[in-house]
């Protein structure tokens, strides 16, 4: 098909831009699109519009545009083409849709049922979070009937950057052209809707977020995401007040509440990345983060949401502890850790009534003389 044999031609030797004899990675600006953006942007966009059109769905129904990068920013390294169900995601950044992508190193490019990954950083992190992304895939393609000849899960696309391999984590099923391959607008036409069909089908199986299907992550990769949003995403700003509870989560640990690393990264923000018990604690530095590592500690564990009409699992309710005091929290007898969790409870109890979360000490001792569940 001209258009993608035009990108594929064109796209790697328009990437750079020579300014004052120095070679810099092409800047977009207004106006100044060149005319294998167009094809990105425009081109391929508008055929898949009439392709989608053609087949009898309902075109408004669905997003379909392409993209080289942000304006101002530079050139993508993997331009891309989306087509989103509305009902489902208007953004690439979340939700699963289908997209053409092009591999980095512009010899390939697939037509793939994927997932946007920048909802998986924002909630894990990039390392917990690509696992994340592939977990939710595997389960989408056992969920659904893919012809043998589709790539079913991970992509190649010589990808560099943190997006592009989440796209390569990510990818559901896909189909792939190559350098020189001969295809046809009726094959990609067909291809196309093969994959709209299975988009359908998994919406159908799974509804319209794949997330609610994610198991509990354990507690060693939330702490590690935890620990990685801490360093590389500024703390959110939430509503005041108290907040709705967590949803359940499903699979082995199902009846148990979900923890979000977010909230857990605001309060290790908080504390500068610190032991609440002692500052001065001894623990080691990430190499991940290069960091202090601390961990979350619920104050109120979750094991007692169902005694709360709103979430513990907020950062007024979280602590960041040195590994030996989140051990003792754990597993010390009470009577070692009750100094810690007076001193805790004292810091924070003003905070937790701003959330809406009232206890009273007394029954905060109850619930530390029995077996807290691990973090």
């Amino acid at each position: 098909m001209l258009e993608l044999d035009q990108v594929f031609k064109d796209y790697l030797p328009n990437s750079e831009q020579i300014v004052g004899g120095v070679k810099f990675r092409r800047k977009l600006t207004s106006g100044n699109e060149l005319p294998v953006d167009t094809i990105v942007t425009k081109d391929l966009p508008k055929l898949i519009e009439q392709f989608v059109s053609d087949s009898g769905r309902d075109v408004k129904k669905y997003r379909i545009y392409g993209s080289v990068g942000q304006i101002n920013w530079t050139l993508a390294y993997i331009p891309w083409v989306a087509i989103l169900r509305r009902d489902i995601t208007t953004s690439t950044e979340r939700g699963y849709y289908v997209v053409l992508l092009f591999s980095q190193d512009m010899r390939n490019c697939f037509l793939s049922l994927n997932q946007g990954f920048t909802q998986y950083r924002k909630a894990f992190g990039d390392t917990i979070g690509n696992k994340k992304i592939a977990q939710v895939a595997s389960l989408a393609v056992q969920n659904l009937q893919s012809p043998a000849d589709l790539i079913a899960g991970r992509l190649h696309l010589s990808a560099t950057n943190t997006l592009g391999k989440g796209y390569e984590s990510g990818a559901i099923v896909s189909r792939r052209y190559g350098v020189g391959d001969e295809v046809s607008s009726d094959k990609f036409r067909t291809d196309l809707l093969q994959i709209l069909d299975l988009y359908d089908e998994l919406i159908a199986k799974l509804g319209p977020n794949l997330l609610d299907h994610l198991e509990s992550i354990s507690s060693d990769d939330y702490q590690e995401a935890a620990n990685e949003i801490a360093t590389s995403e500024p703390g959110r700003s939430l509503p005041e007040g108290g907040l709705p509870p967590p949803p359940k989560v499903n699979g082995k640990q199902a009846g148990k509440y979900k923890r979000n690393p977010e909230m857990a990264a605001i309060a290790i923000q908080s504390a500068s990345h610190k032991c609440e018990i002692e500052p001065g604690h001894a623990t080691f530095t990430s190499r991940k983060t290069k960091k202090p590592f601390v961990e979350a500690h619920h104050l109120i564990p979750m094991q007692c949401q169902a005694e709360f009409e709103v979430s513990l699992d907020v950062p007024e309710n979280i602590v960041a502890l040195c590994p030996g005091c989140h051990r003792k929290f754990h597993h010390a007898h009470f009577g070692e850790l009750k100094p810690s969790l007076i001193k805790l409870f004292a810091a924070r109890n003003e905070a937790l009534k701003a959330r809406s979360i009232s206890i009273e000490l007394k029954k905060l001792n109850k619930v530390y003389k029995s077996d807290v569940e691990e973090d």
